[in-house]
């Protein structure tokens, strides 16, 4: 009887044993399932968010060609700001001395000295 008794209980033990292994890993499959799910949410999202900033980004660029377009920036100036197009240029002629340019104004110092260099402030050049 004790024989049978010792062989019951390794059998029950093994049973046990067998039993534990298998809920162990059917309970680790269910967690890497939700954990696969909860993946696959979140790369769903970072897809859509990318959808959505795709088609802002071809929106924006709708809106700036017709933005930089010529016959527009004349319309709006035109219409939003009251701008009128100028019917005659002027030009101012803007008279230039050549002795008054700096790099003249340095060759002429290293030959003169330094008084040369303060020259402008009496008006001698």
């Amino acid at each position: 009887m004790r024989k049978s008794n010792k062989n019951k209980f390794r059998i029950t033990i093994k049973f046990v044993a067998v039993l534990g292994v298998s809920v162990g890993l059917v309970i680790g499959l269910g967690i890497l399932r939700f954990h696969a799910a909860r993946l696959a949410y979140y790369l769903e999202s970072v897809n859509q968010s990318i959808q959505k900033y795709s088609d802002e980004e071809v929106i924006l660029r709708q809106e700036l060609s017709a933005l930089v377009a010529p016959i527009r920036i004349y319309s709006y100036c035109k219409e939003s700001l009251g701008m009128q197009k100028v019917l005659k240029a002027e030009t101012i002629p803007v008279r230039v001395r050549s002795t008054g340019l700096a790099a003249s104004r340095h060759n002429n110092t290293q030959r003169q000295g330094w008084r040369s260099s303060l020259a402008w402030l009496f008006g001698r050049q």
